[in-house]
Formats: structure tokens, sequence, C-alpha cells
């Protein structure tokens, strides 16, 4: 007996594909700069804080749910990208970004906005705005 996919099974195997295929391309790119995507995430999630952050609100904030915070944490304080600031509860740390991680984000920041319009070029602008909406409730369901 021969299983027929339906529409959701076929859009997610899509979607699966896609997500597999970008993370591949962004690791690439993001190993010019001895990083990997989910570092340069961290840096633009503490970019954007007004406040340094908890490693658990990092982690809540990060694009995959399959990176060790800690790790990545680690990685980039051996860089001098961020540090860890000590908050009311010692013992948990906060984590900021350093003036070194800023400048950083701010020489590449035209690279990877570049590299998003090259991956999303086959897209009009509206259906990319569209497939953030789209993409955006399925993130809300989960």
């Amino acid at each position: 007996m021969k299983i027929e996919a339906n529409d959701a099974e076929r859009a997610l195997v899509r979607l699966m594909r896609v997500g597999d295929r970008l993370r591949r391309t962004s690791d690439e790119r993001f190993s010019e700069w001895g990083l990997m995507d989910s570092h340069y995430n961290v840096l633009r999630i503490l970019n954007g804080a007004d406040e340094p952050l908890h490693q658990t609100e990092i982690g809540r904030r990060l694009l995959s749910s399959r990176a060790n915070v800690t790790k990545l944490i680690d990685f980039l304080e051996d860089r001098r990208f961020v540090r860890r600031v000590t908050c009311a509860d010692r013992r948990a740390y906060h984590i900021e970004l350093t003036a070194a991680g800023a400048k950083f984000l701010q020489e590449t920041c035209a690279e990877v906005l570049r590299f998003a319009e090259e991956v999303m070029k086959p897209l009009t602008k509206s259906e990319q705005k569209l497939l953030g909406e789209f993409l955006g409730k399925l993130i809300q369901q989960q």
C-alpha cells in the first residue's frame, strides 16, 4: 500500500530541507570569521538587549534550541566578544557584549545582511514579508 503525503507533510519536509541547507550555508559563511551561526546569533541577541542577559534568556532567544549556551558563551568569551558579569544572585552570571563584540558586529553586519538578501533572492520583497509572517505563526505555536 502506497502512502500519499498530504499538504502539511510536504510543507514540513520542505521546511526541514530548507532549514538544513540554510544551516550548512550559514555555517560556511560564518566560518570565515571562525564562528558558527549560533555564535553570531548570541552576539546579535546581546546587541539588541538593553542590559546584560542571563544565559537562560539567551538560550530562550536563540534560533536553535540545539545550541549549548554555556559552550557558546565560553567560546565568545575566549574571543573577548562577551563577558560574564555578576548579578544579585552570585551563583549566576549575566552576559554582556564587549566593545570588541560590538565592533565585530558593526564590521560584519553589512555582509550578513547581503548574505540574507542573497539567500532570499528567489522571493520578492512582499513574498519575503509574507514568509516571515507565516513562519512567525509556526514559531508561536511551539
